[in-house]
């Protein structure tokens, strides 16, 4: 006896009850009848440069680090700092402390007395022999710190290359010091038109191939 073909069910969704025997469970979409969607038309130009895509924010970088990339600035070296130069040019036998005679030459100017027992005091504070000589800034430093004459300076500061000398000769109003090559390492005290050198005003005419290598102004 032949059996009867079984009756085909209609596709049952899901929660919509048991699925049909034999089936798999999974739910079967409906199909839509009409036309089909409209496909999106092609971006115009090509691709956009860095991978964006037109209305989708700026364009970002390249995958893999690709594209220019601004190298970062070389550091700058500081600057060498200047070393004191030792001022040493002493006339005959005389100690070598012209570093602390000018300092002393400016304290003058303001009608203090100074002796030379003062200056070779205020050299031995700066140097470990005769002959060794001590720069204009080791012995503005020992002035401030020890005194000259029993006096320190109020302020000191290096002025050249800085601003006119002359202008500054007239704001001090107690010469400028300065650190000159005639040749040989010497310091001076500048009062506007004289040199004063080992007690003595000197033209600096007479000094043809001096070089002022640096100047420091001084108030007392």
């Amino acid at each position: 006896m032949k059996k009867k073909p079984a009756r085909p069910q209609k596709p049952q969704l899901t929660g919509h009850g048991a699925p049909p025997a034999g089936g798999s469970g999974a739910a079967v979409a409906p199909a839509r009848r009409g036309r089909p969607a409209p496909r999106k038309p092609a971006p115009r130009g090509g691709p956009v440069p860095g991978g964006a895509v037109p209305g989708h924010g700026a364009p970002g970088p390249l995958p893999g680090g690709g594209g220019y990339q601004q190298p970062p600035a070389p550091a700058k070296k500081p600057a060498p700092k200047k070393k004191p130069v030792k001022r040493k040019l002493a006339l005959g036998d005389a100690v070598a402390c012209c570093s602390a005679e000018a300092l002393a030459a400016s304290l003058r100017l303001t009608g203090r007395r100074v002796t030379d027992r003062d200056v070779l005091a205020l050299y031995e504070r700066t140097a470990d022999g005769p002959d060794t000589g001590a720069s204009i800034l080791a012995t503005l430093e020992a002035a401030c710190e020890f005194g000259l004459a029993g006096l320190r300076p109020l302020t000191f500061t290096e002025v050249m290359p800085y601003g006119p000398l002359a202008a500054t000769l007239c704001e001090t109003r107690a010469g400028l010091i300065l650190g000159t090559d005639l040749p040989g390492p010497h310091a001076v005290l500048d009062v506007g038109g004289w040199w004063w050198s080992w007690g003595e005003p000197y033209d600096p005419a007479a000094f043809p191939g001096a070089v002022i290598e640096e100047a420091w102004a001084v108030t007392w």
